[in-house]
């Protein structure tokens, strides 16, 4: 009885492991289920030349992460956007980004899309997701 345990015990250890973390293209990733969810943006740093109310007036962005998938969608306070990413441990990345092409007079799409290449990591503190530059500067932060 004690050997079927302790079986049961090691099989478990493996699968919760594997469960952790996933293979990617550039190595091993993370899957930070805390990242899923609906996010609105709330703060965008100054080096994006606006603010949001300035440069959403009309709709603040919002993004939808799929841990388990890598899978991101969302709309920049105009247009639709999607992508993926990846994630290892707090830092994440973002590619195949894109976005439908509707023109909205005044927002500040591009400025806003832009950023995501300059982020390097992440934190979530009070259902609020923050992202970060290399210097740990917050470029966005969205709210639950």
């Amino acid at each position: 009885m004690k050997q079927i345990f302790a079986l049961t015990a090691i099989i478990g250890m493996f699968f919760f492991q594997s469960c952790a973390t996933q293979g990617g293209e550039a190595g091993n990733s993370t899957l930070n289920l805390d990242l899923s969810g609906n996010w609105t943006l709330v703060e965008i740093h100054e080096s994006s030349g606006t603010t949001i109310n300035e440069g959403f007036p009309e709709k603040k962005p919002t993004l939808t992460l799929e841990a388990i998938t890598k899978k991101l969608t969302g709309n920049t306070g105009c247009n639709q956007m999607f992508g993926s990413f990846q994630t290892n441990q707090n830092s994440v990345s973002f590619s195949k980004m894109g976005a439908t092409k509707m023109y909205c007079a005044g927002v500040k799409e591009s400025e806003y899309l832009k950023m995501f290449d300059q982020i390097k990591t992440y934190s979530i503190v009070n259902d609020q997701l923050s992202f970060l530059d290399a210097e740990g500067n917050t470029l966005l932060k969205y709210s639950k």
